[in-house]
Protein backbone atom coordinates (compact mmCIF):
# COMPACT_ATOMS: atom_id res chain seq x y z
CA UNK A 1 0.00 0.00 0.00
CA UNK A 2 1.18 3.55 -0.90
CA UNK A 3 0.78 5.66 2.24
CA UNK A 4 0.69 9.18 1.73
CA UNK A 5 1.09 11.88 4.60
CA UNK A 6 -2.50 13.05 4.80
CA UNK A 7 -3.16 9.15 5.57
CA UNK A 8 -5.06 8.21 2.44
CA UNK A 9 -3.89 4.58 0.87
CA UNK A 10 -3.33 3.79 -2.52
CA UNK A 11 -2.78 0.55 -3.85
CA UNK A 12 0.59 0.00 -5.37
CA UNK A 13 -1.40 -1.86 -8.08
CA UNK A 14 -3.00 0.81 -8.90
CA UNK A 15 0.99 2.25 -9.77
CA UNK A 16 1.52 -0.01 -12.47
CA UNK A 17 -1.27 -0.77 -14.68
CA UNK A 18 -0.05 0.23 -17.82
CA UNK A 19 0.74 -2.73 -19.35
CA UNK A 20 -2.23 -2.29 -21.99
CA UNK A 21 -1.59 0.97 -22.22
CA UNK A 22 2.47 0.69 -23.53
CA UNK A 23 0.76 -1.40 -26.34
CA UNK A 24 -1.37 1.28 -27.69
CA UNK A 25 1.68 3.55 -29.08
CA UNK A 26 3.70 2.85 -31.83
CA UNK A 27 7.18 2.50 -29.82
CA UNK A 28 10.41 0.81 -31.08
CA UNK A 29 11.04 -1.74 -28.48
CA UNK A 30 9.84 -5.00 -29.21
CA UNK A 31 6.11 -5.28 -26.98
CA UNK A 32 7.56 -8.04 -25.27
CA UNK A 33 10.67 -6.05 -23.74
CA UNK A 34 7.77 -3.55 -22.68
CA UNK A 35 5.88 -6.21 -21.09
CA UNK A 36 8.92 -7.72 -19.61
CA UNK A 37 10.12 -4.55 -17.73
CA UNK A 38 6.44 -3.48 -16.80
CA UNK A 39 5.32 -6.83 -15.35
CA UNK A 40 9.20 -7.10 -13.36
CA UNK A 41 8.38 -3.25 -11.79
CA UNK A 42 4.72 -5.06 -10.96
CA UNK A 43 5.96 -7.64 -8.55
CA UNK A 44 8.86 -5.74 -7.54
CA UNK A 45 5.90 -3.11 -6.14
CA UNK A 46 3.79 -6.20 -4.88
CA UNK A 47 6.70 -7.33 -2.70
CA UNK A 48 7.72 -4.15 -1.45
CA UNK A 49 10.35 -3.41 -3.25
CA UNK A 50 9.50 0.52 -5.07
CA UNK A 51 13.17 0.83 -5.85
CA UNK A 52 13.54 -2.33 -8.44
CA UNK A 53 10.11 -0.94 -9.73
CA UNK A 54 11.80 2.47 -9.73
CA UNK A 55 14.63 0.46 -11.83
CA UNK A 56 12.66 -1.07 -14.27
CA UNK A 57 10.42 1.66 -15.28
CA UNK A 58 13.35 3.77 -15.88
CA UNK A 59 14.70 1.36 -17.95
CA UNK A 60 11.11 1.24 -19.44
CA UNK A 61 11.14 5.35 -19.96
CA UNK A 62 14.90 4.57 -22.30
CA UNK A 63 13.04 1.62 -24.36
CA UNK A 64 10.02 3.77 -25.02
CA UNK A 65 10.89 7.66 -24.39
CA UNK A 66 7.78 8.25 -26.15
CA UNK A 67 5.77 6.59 -23.73
CA UNK A 68 3.69 8.95 -21.31
CA UNK A 69 2.60 6.29 -19.23
CA UNK A 70 5.75 5.03 -18.34
CA UNK A 71 7.19 8.37 -16.86
CA UNK A 72 3.77 8.46 -14.92
CA UNK A 73 4.21 5.23 -13.69
CA UNK A 74 7.73 5.90 -12.93
CA UNK A 75 6.84 9.39 -11.11
CA UNK A 76 4.50 7.69 -9.04
CA UNK A 77 6.62 5.59 -7.81
CA UNK A 78 9.17 7.94 -6.67
CA UNK A 79 6.38 9.38 -5.02
CA UNK A 80 6.51 6.02 -3.15
CA UNK A 81 9.66 6.46 -2.21
CA UNK A 82 9.07 9.98 -0.75
CA UNK A 83 11.70 11.24 -3.51
CA UNK A 84 9.38 14.22 -4.25
CA UNK A 85 11.60 16.63 -6.67
CA UNK A 86 12.73 13.51 -9.11
CA UNK A 87 8.66 12.25 -9.06
CA UNK A 88 7.28 15.72 -10.46
CA UNK A 89 10.31 15.77 -13.12
CA UNK A 90 8.83 11.67 -14.56
CA UNK A 91 5.30 13.44 -14.20
CA UNK A 92 6.22 16.69 -15.57
CA UNK A 93 7.26 14.42 -18.31
CA UNK A 94 4.67 12.04 -18.98
CA UNK A 95 2.49 15.51 -19.40
CA UNK A 96 4.70 17.14 -22.17
CA UNK A 97 4.42 13.63 -23.91
CA UNK A 98 0.42 13.79 -23.49
CA UNK A 99 -1.05 16.73 -21.81
CA UNK A 100 -4.72 14.55 -21.88
CA UNK A 101 -2.72 11.65 -19.95
CA UNK A 102 -5.42 10.30 -17.39
CA UNK A 103 -4.19 10.91 -13.66
CA UNK A 104 -1.27 12.80 -14.71
CA UNK A 105 -2.72 15.61 -12.82
CA UNK A 106 -4.10 14.25 -10.33
CA UNK A 107 -0.75 12.84 -9.02
CA UNK A 108 1.15 15.82 -10.12
CA UNK A 109 -0.93 17.71 -7.67
CA UNK A 110 -0.30 15.15 -4.75
CA UNK A 111 3.06 16.01 -5.41
CA UNK A 112 2.88 19.55 -5.83
CA UNK A 113 0.90 19.43 -2.36
CA UNK A 114 3.51 17.21 -0.51
CA UNK A 115 6.09 20.03 -1.67
CA UNK A 116 3.81 22.48 -0.15
CA UNK A 117 3.39 24.25 -3.66
CA UNK A 118 -0.73 24.54 -2.58
CA UNK A 119 -1.60 27.03 -5.53
CA UNK A 120 0.02 24.19 -8.34
CA UNK A 121 -1.63 21.51 -6.78
CA UNK A 122 -4.97 22.96 -6.69
CA UNK A 123 -4.51 23.92 -10.36
CA UNK A 124 -3.59 20.34 -11.09
CA UNK A 125 -6.30 18.73 -9.35
CA UNK A 126 -9.09 20.87 -10.94
CA UNK A 127 -7.50 20.33 -13.94
CA UNK A 128 -7.89 16.35 -13.41
CA UNK A 129 -11.75 16.40 -12.04
CA UNK A 130 -12.73 18.94 -15.02
CA UNK A 131 -11.20 15.97 -17.19
CA UNK A 132 -12.92 13.09 -15.18
CA UNK A 133 -15.56 14.49 -13.29
CA UNK A 134 -16.42 10.65 -12.70
CA UNK A 135 -12.84 10.64 -10.54
CA UNK A 136 -13.64 10.52 -6.73
CA UNK A 137 -10.14 10.37 -6.11
CA UNK A 138 -9.34 13.54 -7.74
CA UNK A 139 -12.59 15.33 -6.46
CA UNK A 140 -11.29 13.96 -2.74
CA UNK A 141 -7.39 15.66 -3.51
CA UNK A 142 -9.08 18.52 -3.95
CA UNK A 143 -10.94 18.82 -1.41
CA UNK A 144 -8.03 17.57 0.69
CA UNK A 145 -5.45 19.97 -0.22
CA UNK A 146 -8.16 23.16 0.03
CA UNK A 147 -9.17 21.52 3.83
CA UNK A 148 -5.34 21.43 5.00
CA UNK A 149 -4.92 24.82 3.41
CA UNK A 150 -7.33 26.16 5.55
CA UNK A 151 -10.22 27.13 3.35
CA UNK A 152 -13.07 24.12 4.60
CA UNK A 153 -15.67 26.24 2.92
CA UNK A 154 -13.47 25.42 -0.36
CA UNK A 155 -13.27 21.88 0.42
CA UNK A 156 -17.24 21.12 0.83
CA UNK A 157 -18.14 21.06 -2.42
CA UNK A 158 -15.29 18.59 -3.88
CA UNK A 159 -15.66 16.06 -1.42
CA UNK A 160 -19.69 16.04 -1.78
CA UNK A 161 -18.80 15.64 -4.75
CA UNK A 162 -16.36 12.76 -3.91
CA UNK A 163 -19.26 10.76 -1.82
CA UNK A 164 -21.12 10.77 -4.39
CA UNK A 165 -19.16 9.18 -6.04
CA UNK A 166 -17.91 6.70 -3.88
CA UNK A 167 -20.27 7.19 -1.20
CA UNK A 168 -18.73 3.52 0.81
CA UNK A 169 -15.13 5.30 0.67
CA UNK A 170 -14.06 5.79 4.86
CA UNK A 171 -11.55 8.46 4.00
CA UNK A 172 -13.89 10.16 1.55
CA UNK A 173 -16.20 10.24 4.39
CA UNK A 174 -14.07 10.98 6.94
CA UNK A 175 -12.39 14.27 5.07
CA UNK A 176 -16.07 15.66 4.43
CA UNK A 177 -17.35 15.39 7.59
CA UNK A 178 -14.00 17.22 8.81
CA UNK A 179 -14.62 19.92 6.15
CA UNK A 180 -18.43 20.94 7.25
CA UNK A 181 -17.47 20.53 10.99
CA UNK A 182 -14.88 22.91 10.36
CA UNK A 183 -17.47 24.98 8.03
CA UNK A 184 -19.64 24.86 10.95
CA UNK A 185 -17.15 25.69 13.62
CA UNK A 186 -15.86 28.67 12.20
CA UNK A 187 -19.92 29.96 11.16
CA UNK A 188 -20.73 29.34 15.18
CA UNK A 189 -17.63 31.37 16.29
CA UNK A 190 -18.50 34.25 13.70
CA UNK A 191 -22.26 34.27 15.71
CA UNK A 192 -20.69 34.24 19.17
CA UNK A 193 -19.03 37.12 18.16
CA UNK A 194 -21.47 39.20 16.40
CA UNK A 195 -24.40 38.14 18.89
CA UNK A 196 -22.76 36.02 22.46
CA UNK A 197 -26.13 36.25 23.36
CA UNK A 198 -28.40 35.12 20.83
CA UNK A 199 -30.88 32.28 21.25
CA UNK A 200 -29.38 30.72 18.30
CA UNK A 201 -26.33 30.38 20.57
CA UNK A 202 -28.56 28.63 23.28
CA UNK A 203 -29.52 26.40 20.74
CA UNK A 204 -25.94 25.38 19.37
CA UNK A 205 -24.97 24.75 23.25
CA UNK A 206 -28.08 22.82 23.80
CA UNK A 207 -27.35 20.33 20.74
CA UNK A 208 -23.58 20.14 21.67
CA UNK A 209 -24.76 19.19 24.95
CA UNK A 210 -27.44 16.55 23.47
CA UNK A 211 -24.86 14.82 21.44
CA UNK A 212 -22.59 14.51 24.33
CA UNK A 213 -25.59 13.35 26.38
CA UNK A 214 -25.46 16.28 28.76
CA UNK A 215 -29.03 15.94 28.99
CA UNK A 216 -29.65 18.69 32.08
CA UNK A 217 -27.60 21.37 30.13
CA UNK A 218 -28.90 20.77 27.15
CA UNK A 219 -32.77 21.11 28.58
CA UNK A 220 -31.12 24.34 30.19
CA UNK A 221 -30.04 25.97 27.45
CA UNK A 222 -33.32 25.02 25.62
CA UNK A 223 -34.91 27.02 28.26
CA UNK A 224 -32.40 30.23 28.38
CA UNK A 225 -33.23 29.92 24.45
CA UNK A 226 -36.92 30.07 25.06
CA UNK A 227 -36.51 33.03 27.29
CA UNK A 228 -35.17 35.00 24.87
CA UNK A 229 -37.17 33.23 21.46
CA UNK A 230 -40.32 32.12 22.78
CA UNK A 231 -42.09 31.55 19.51
CA UNK A 232 -39.32 29.65 17.87
CA UNK A 233 -41.10 26.35 17.56
CA UNK A 234 -38.36 24.02 16.96
CA UNK A 235 -36.39 25.21 20.41
CA UNK A 236 -39.42 23.55 21.67
CA UNK A 237 -38.84 20.59 20.03
CA UNK A 238 -35.30 19.96 20.96
CA UNK A 239 -36.64 20.82 24.71
CA UNK A 240 -39.45 18.04 24.32
CA UNK A 241 -36.75 15.45 22.94
CA UNK A 242 -34.14 16.22 25.76
CA UNK A 243 -37.08 15.59 28.12
CA UNK A 244 -38.07 12.41 26.40
CA UNK A 245 -34.68 11.00 26.89
CA UNK A 246 -34.50 11.76 30.65
CA UNK A 247 -37.74 10.05 31.22
CA UNK A 248 -39.71 13.46 31.77
CA UNK A 249 -43.04 12.39 29.28
CA UNK A 250 -45.15 14.76 31.11
CA UNK A 251 -42.82 17.86 30.64
CA UNK A 252 -41.79 16.24 26.78
CA UNK A 253 -45.83 16.44 26.41
CA UNK A 254 -45.69 20.28 27.20
CA UNK A 255 -43.12 20.90 25.36
CA UNK A 256 -44.23 19.35 21.83
CA UNK A 257 -48.27 20.47 22.44
CA UNK A 258 -46.21 24.34 22.87
CA UNK A 259 -44.40 23.34 19.36
CA UNK A 260 -47.43 21.91 17.69
CA UNK A 261 -49.48 25.21 19.13
CA UNK A 262 -46.63 27.44 17.00
CA UNK A 263 -47.01 25.59 14.39
CA UNK A 264 -50.53 24.27 13.49
CA UNK A 265 -50.38 21.48 11.09
CA UNK A 266 -47.18 20.77 10.88
CA UNK A 267 -47.03 16.66 10.79
CA UNK A 268 -43.55 17.11 12.73
CA UNK A 269 -44.95 18.53 15.23
CA UNK A 270 -48.07 16.23 15.10
CA UNK A 271 -46.00 13.26 15.48
CA UNK A 272 -43.75 14.35 18.23
CA UNK A 273 -46.94 14.91 20.53
CA UNK A 274 -48.57 11.74 19.12
CA UNK A 275 -46.28 9.42 20.04
CA UNK A 276 -44.94 10.81 23.06
CA UNK A 277 -49.19 10.40 23.81
CA UNK A 278 -48.69 6.84 22.98
CA UNK A 279 -45.51 6.33 25.93
CA UNK A 280 -47.98 8.26 28.37
CA UNK A 281 -50.70 5.63 27.69
CA UNK A 282 -53.09 8.08 26.32
CA UNK A 283 -53.92 6.70 23.22
CA UNK A 284 -57.27 8.30 22.77
CA UNK A 285 -55.17 11.74 22.23
CA UNK A 286 -52.40 10.25 20.62
CA UNK A 287 -54.11 8.05 17.54
CA UNK A 288 -56.05 10.91 16.20
CA UNK A 289 -52.79 12.81 15.58
CA UNK A 290 -50.54 9.78 14.36
CA UNK A 291 -53.78 9.21 11.86
CA UNK A 292 -53.52 12.59 10.80
CA UNK A 293 -49.57 12.03 10.03
CA UNK A 294 -49.78 8.51 8.45
CA UNK A 295 -52.19 10.12 6.05
CA UNK A 296 -50.48 12.74 5.38
CA UNK A 297 -47.19 11.01 4.55
CA UNK A 298 -48.85 8.41 2.92
CA UNK A 299 -45.72 6.46 3.14
CA UNK A 300 -44.59 4.32 5.90
CA UNK A 301 -42.79 6.30 8.36
CA UNK A 302 -42.08 6.12 12.12
CA UNK A 303 -45.53 7.35 12.81
CA UNK A 304 -47.30 4.14 11.58
CA UNK A 305 -45.30 2.09 14.38
CA UNK A 306 -46.76 4.19 17.32
CA UNK A 307 -50.25 4.35 15.33
CA UNK A 308 -49.81 0.83 15.77
CA UNK A 309 -49.39 0.83 19.68
CA UNK A 310 -51.93 3.39 19.95
CA UNK A 311 -54.77 0.98 17.84
CA UNK A 312 -53.10 -2.08 20.00
CA UNK A 313 -53.46 -0.54 23.34
CA UNK A 314 -56.83 0.55 22.31
CA UNK A 315 -57.59 -3.23 21.03
CA UNK A 316 -58.18 -2.60 17.74
CA UNK A 317 -56.15 -5.61 17.01
CA UNK A 318 -56.76 -5.37 13.07
CA UNK A 319 -56.19 -2.47 12.45
CA UNK A 320 -52.53 -2.16 14.51
CA UNK A 321 -51.49 -5.04 12.60
CA UNK A 322 -52.02 -3.73 9.40
CA UNK A 323 -49.98 -0.41 10.54
CA UNK A 324 -47.38 -2.93 12.39
CA UNK A 325 -47.12 -4.14 8.67
CA UNK A 326 -46.17 -0.90 7.44
CA UNK A 327 -43.83 0.05 10.25
CA UNK A 328 -42.07 -2.68 9.32
CA UNK A 329 -41.03 -1.65 5.67
CA UNK A 330 -39.19 0.94 7.81
CA UNK A 331 -35.21 0.43 7.66
CA UNK A 332 -33.62 0.53 10.71
CA UNK A 333 -34.27 0.17 14.57
CA UNK A 334 -38.26 0.94 14.00
CA UNK A 335 -38.20 -2.17 11.23
CA UNK A 336 -36.96 -4.35 14.55
CA UNK A 337 -39.09 -3.24 16.83
CA UNK A 338 -42.45 -3.20 14.56
CA UNK A 339 -41.24 -7.01 13.77
CA UNK A 340 -41.16 -8.29 17.34
CA UNK A 341 -44.08 -5.97 18.18
CA UNK A 342 -46.05 -8.07 15.52
CA UNK A 343 -45.05 -10.92 16.84
CA UNK A 344 -46.33 -9.93 20.35
CA UNK A 345 -50.01 -9.16 19.11
CA UNK A 346 -50.25 -12.11 16.49
CA UNK A 347 -49.42 -14.38 19.40
CA UNK A 348 -52.49 -12.18 22.06
CA UNK A 349 -55.07 -12.71 19.10
CA UNK A 350 -54.05 -16.95 18.62
CA UNK A 351 -52.35 -16.30 15.39
CA UNK A 352 -49.07 -18.70 16.26
CA UNK A 353 -48.09 -19.81 12.93
CA UNK A 354 -48.01 -15.69 12.47
CA UNK A 355 -46.57 -14.77 15.02
CA UNK A 356 -43.77 -17.36 14.41
CA UNK A 357 -42.72 -16.19 11.47
CA UNK A 358 -42.71 -12.39 12.74
CA UNK A 359 -40.08 -13.59 15.69
CA UNK A 360 -38.02 -15.12 12.97
CA UNK A 361 -37.81 -12.10 11.22
CA UNK A 362 -37.16 -9.65 14.12
CA UNK A 363 -34.18 -12.27 14.84
CA UNK A 364 -32.85 -12.27 11.60
CA UNK A 365 -32.95 -8.50 11.41
CA UNK A 366 -31.47 -8.46 14.91
CA UNK A 367 -28.26 -10.35 14.03
CA UNK A 368 -27.79 -8.91 10.76
CA UNK A 369 -28.09 -4.87 12.62
CA UNK A 370 -25.19 -6.53 15.32
CA UNK A 371 -22.94 -8.08 12.50
CA UNK A 372 -22.99 -4.68 10.92
CA UNK A 373 -22.46 -2.99 14.04
CA UNK A 374 -19.32 -5.14 14.44
CA UNK A 375 -18.18 -4.31 11.11
CA UNK A 376 -18.23 -0.78 11.66
CA UNK A 377 -16.38 -1.47 14.34
CA UNK A 378 -13.48 -3.50 13.08
CA UNK A 379 -13.68 -0.78 9.73
CA UNK A 380 -12.72 1.83 12.25
CA UNK A 381 -10.57 0.32 14.28
CA UNK A 382 -8.89 0.02 10.60
CA UNK A 383 -8.52 3.36 9.21
CA UNK A 384 -7.69 3.86 12.54
CA UNK A 385 -4.61 1.91 12.45
CA UNK A 386 -4.03 3.02 9.31
CA UNK A 387 -3.72 6.56 9.94
CA UNK A 388 -1.83 6.13 12.69
CA UNK A 389 1.41 5.14 10.69
CA UNK A 390 0.40 8.01 8.13
CA UNK A 391 2.51 11.12 8.20
CA UNK A 392 1.14 14.79 8.86
CA UNK A 393 0.65 16.67 5.66
CA UNK A 394 2.19 20.15 5.64
CA UNK A 395 0.09 22.49 6.93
Amino acid sequence: MFTLKTGILLSGAALLGCCGTALGYQVQASQAQLQSLFAQAGAAMQSGHPELAEKYLKQATVVAPDLPQAFLDLGMTQLKEGKLAEAKASIEKSLQIDPTLAGAHLFMGIANYQTNHIPEAIHDLELEATANPDNAEAEMWLGIVELKSGHPEKATGPLDRAAELAPKDVNVLDYRGQAHMQVAKDSYAQMYHLDPGSWRVHRLNAQIAAQAEQHKNAIDEYLAAIKIAPGEADLYEGLGEEYRKTGAVDLAENAFAEQLKLTPGNPVAMYDLGSVRVDRGEEEKGVPLLEQVVKLYGAPTVADYYLARGLASEGKNAEAIAEFKRACEVQGEVQRRAWYELAQIYRKAGQTAEAHQALLKYQQLRQEADKASAKQVADWRKLNEANSHAGVAPE
